[in-house]
């Protein structure tokens, strides 16, 4: 069954209803409280309060979208199970599309992005992309880490280094068989709320159980030897403390983690190095795909924009169009 669309009128009401509840929880504490979703399962959560205890609550119809990592308000009903009635303004939100073409929330209030990568499964260079233009549209901090770098990729480090370590975004190399990187991968984590994305199979649910050694319920599996593409590990996002400040947020691992279709002109920005030049462009609504006077192009042609780069800016430019199809 689809969802049923609500319009501006019903969301405003929606939006008034939780602050109303949000005012109510700072006149009468004792009723209602803060709290922090650690996981979704259907149509229950399971939260924190602020006491670190946790609570299983059942979710309002109006907050269908809880995700991991959101902060509510919630009250108690019957013994050790509450009701989620209020949802915070969000800082940030990282959602994927859906066949129907809606956004669907993966975690909430985060403030970094772990991009993972491998030399196996082969690296999708515009899947990378995509990554880092939603932690640009998004501003989120965003980390890259090579892992198996046991296997061979010097090649790999080169582009790196060339395409994106220069540019500003921190590489992180990481090796499960010599314990390499994971020091510094564990000190980056600090004082952030992350979130590890990429492809299945890269190793994500096994480097956070490194990361999260005492935590009995982070899925692993290894990489499909006949498919070489991973299998999915883990179903739901999860919300976990780290020691040290900040925390972390499991997410499920994807085999083609894609933007929301958008513009090529919103997609431009997006690339970082795209910015000195998009003001530079001749037509207001050029595309930086075949529009004459194009800035970027240029730029391209100029060696002042990597060419790797761009090429994957069009082969995203193109999977979009075909989407509207």
């Amino acid at each position: 069954m689809s969802k049923r669309r609500i319009n501006k009128q019903q969301t405003a009401r929606i939006e008034k209803i939780q602050q109303n509840y949000q005012e109510a929880k700072e006149n009468n504490p004792d009723s209602l409280a803060d709290g922090l979703v650690i996981t979704r399962f259907s149509r229950h959560v399971e939260i924190e309060d602020n006491q670190g205890n946790r609570i299983r609550c059942s979710i309002r119809p109006n907050l269908d979208t809880l995700v991991a990592g959101d902060r509510i308000v919630w009250q108690m009903e019957g013994v050790k199970q509450g009701v989620v009635v209020s949802l915070y303004p969000r800082g940030s939100i990282l959602a994927r599309p859906t066949s129907t073409g809606l956004k669907k929330p993966v975690a909430a209030n985060i403030t970094q992005l772990i991009i993972v990568i491998a030399p196996k499964p082969e690296i999708s260079w515009p899947l990378l992309d995509s990554y880092l233009i939603m932690a640009e549209i998004l501003h989120l901090h965003a980390l890259i880490v090579l892992n198996k770098t046991d296997l061979p990729c010097d090649e790999i480090r080169t582009q790196l280094i060339n395409d994106y370590q220069n540019l500003g975004y921190p590489i992180i190399m990481t090796n499960k068989k010599e314990s390499i990187g994971f020091e510094q991968l564990k000190q980056s984590l600090n004082h952030q709320i992350n979130v590890f994305v990429g492809q299945s199979g890269v190793g994500k649910s096994s480097m956070i159980s490194r990361i999260l050694p005492h935590e009995e319920d982070i899925a692993t599996n290894e990489l499909s030897e006949g498919s070489e593409l991973g299998r999915h590990t883990t179903s739901n996002s999860r919300y976990y403390h780290l020691p040290s400040g900040g925390a972390l947020i499991d997410s499920p691992g994807v085999r083609e983690f894609s933007l929301w279709d958008m513009e090529s002109s919103l997609l431009a920005q997006g690339y970082t190095e795209f910015k000195p030049f998009l003001s530079r462009c001749k037509f207001r609504n050029c595309t930086h795909v075949d529009t004459p006077h194009c800035a970027i192009i240029a730029a391209v042609q100029n060696g002042e924009v990597s060419l790797r780069r761009y090429e994957n800016f069009i082969k995203l430019c193109t999977q979009f169009s075909k989407n509207k199809y």
